[in-house]
């Protein structure tokens, strides 16, 4: 299937997930010689026992995430983009009202709310999307995918990266680099399915594809290697000691999902209808972990400040 991860196309509870497709063009040559030829049936066990191992691991997959996906996943974004909105809003509240509680700066913080705000603006459409079938477009598609890993990615460069001295220009240039490395993102995404049945799937390409590959190292060098190079270089920010660790919790289950993900798709793994189901099942649950970021980051930066 082309709609891996935390989307997953309307039409398909059961998908097709045959991942030893070559024992298929075995088998069609087999179908249409026997109309032509007559077969000796005098063939020992062990031939016939090698086509039924073939017939068998042909077989497609019943994959069950798709049905569970579609319950749970539009109550799921909606109930947090909503929540992120109320905490995002009583944190730029407080930061309003309360200008000197702010230890590490309130540019710091707004900026980090700003990534919370834009992240959960993208669980509205993509609720909707998943619900009633994905109606904009492929353009407005890849924009949500845009936001939704480039609000992600800027939000980690800012927490790891920290703020050397006081240069402005430090935050612009993070922003920038954490929008440029989602672009990926947005180009391997795209939309499946036609009228009710379409839908805005993270990756509509194959898994060795170029744009995904800078996909996957630009969510491997963010969310699983940043926080142990800024760590051992020392430029771990001030701000980024409270919910920056709570950002890592959440987001590095997803990393480490995405990889072990490539690595089955692309033969690492030892490919199975179980394996392809369970990566499944923990993309997409480690997708609604790291989403929580949205709701818990800006709740621990007021916590942080009034304590």
């Amino acid at each position: 299937p082309t709609a891996r991860g935390a989307f997953c196309p309307q039409q398909s509870p059961e998908i097709a997930a045959n991942r030893t497709s070559s024992f298929l063009t075995d088998l069609f040559n087999l179908t249409s010689s026997s109309i032509d030829y007559d077969y000796n049936y005098t063939a020992n066990d062990t031939d016939y026992a090698t086509d039924d191992a073939s017939y068998a691991a042909a077989r497609p997959c019943h994959n069950h995430y798709c049905p569970f996906f579609h319950r749970v996943a539009p109550p799921l974004l909606t109930a947090t983009g909503a929540t992120a909105v109320v905490a995002t809003t009583a944190l730029l509240l407080a930061l309003a009202l309360r200008p000197h509680a702010w230890p590490h700066g309130r540019a710091s913080v707004a900026q980090l709310a700003l990534c919370c705000v834009l992240f959960a603006v993208t669980l509205f459409p993509m609720a909707a999307g998943i619900a009633w079938g994905w109606r904009a477009g492929e353009g407005p598609c890849r924009a949500v995918l845009l936001l939704w890993q480039g609000s992600v990615l800027a939000q980690g460069l800012l927490l790891g990266c920290g703020q050397r001295g006081h240069a402005r220009c430090v935050p612009v240039v993070l922003w920038v680099t954490g929008m440029a490395m989602a672009v990926p993102a947005a180009l391997s995404g795209g939309t499946v399915g036609t009228g009710q049945s379409a839908q805005c799937v993270q990756r509509s390409v194959d898994a060795v594809s170029v744009v995904y590959v800078l996909q996957l190292a630009a969510c491997c060098c963010v969310l699983l290697l940043l926080l142990p190079g800024a760590m051992l270089r020392g430029t771990w920010g001030a701000v980024g000691r409270g919910p920056g660790w709570l950002f890592w919790a959440l987001w590095a289950p997803y990393g480490a999902a995405l990889v072990g993900g490539f690595l089955l798709e692309a033969g690492g793994l030892p490919p199975s209808c179980g394996a392809f189901e369970g990566f499944d099942f923990a993309l997409g649950l480690s997708a609604a972990l790291g989403g929580l970021h949205c709701c818990l980051v800006p709740l621990a930066l007021l916590l942080a400040a009034f304590r």
